[in-house]
């Protein structure tokens, strides 16, 4: 299964392709649940960084890395750092990482936000036996030397994110900001959103 938690940023591109044989989809921001709730419909909330703090506590010796940058703590032979390419479908370090990967091993994607949604969903095609996070930044604030994990799964993640990449943040609350009152203002766009949030039920 490919487990994906998205936000307002990225949740149309995630909803196009559901899969429900292989994703399972948690609301990742309060914002999202919240809307969710003001029309009627009570989607699952669970973080990428609650998430990964989860993970993080109890299978951390069963988690293998794909990432964007380099993160000290965790093992040489269970990550991988990606280059900056805009597809990763048949690349070799890739598929050589992938295989080495044992069956009970857990996938942690940790790249922007659609891009390793649809990364994961090429990984999975290619080993679906196993499973698949798509953490992001998560991945950095939770397996960093210097990670602060005190307000995982409080909603209030944000603020943690506001002091280590202010400039990310701020950006992705202002697309954020634009795209609920999208969904408010645009009949089409909350149909589409109301049906995104109900298949987090299942």
């Amino acid at each position: 299964m490919i487990n994906h938690f998205p936000n307002f940023v990225c949740w149309k591109e995630i909803f196009q392709v559901y899969d429900k044989q292989r994703d399972v989809i948690f609301l990742d921001s309060i914002s999202c649940y919240a809307l969710g709730l003001m029309l009627c419909v009570k989607g699952k909330y669970f973080s990428g960084p609650q998430m990964a703090h989860v993970l993080a506590q109890d299978s951390f010796e069963d988690c293998y890395f794909l990432l964007a940058e380099d993160i000290q703590s965790i093992p040489e032979n269970r990550k991988i750092i990606l280059p900056f390419k805009a597809n990763f479908d048949g690349y070799k370090p890739v598929l050589n990482f992938l295989h080495s990967i044992p069956n009970k091993g857990l996938v942690i994607v940790g790249i922007s936000s659609p891009k390793q949604n649809f990364f994961a969903n090429y990984l999975y095609s290619v080993r679906p036996e196993l499973d698949y996070f798509c953490l992001g930044a998560a991945v950095k604030q939770t397996w960093d030397l210097n990670a602060n994990t005190i307000l995982r799964g409080s909603g209030f993640q944000w603020l943690e994110f506001m002091i280590f990449q202010p400039r990310r943040t701020i950006g992705k609350m202002a697309t954020t900001i634009i795209e609920a009152l999208t969904i408010i203002v645009s009949p089409l766009r909350l149909k589409l959103f109301r049906k995104f949030v109900q298949i987090t039920k299942s």
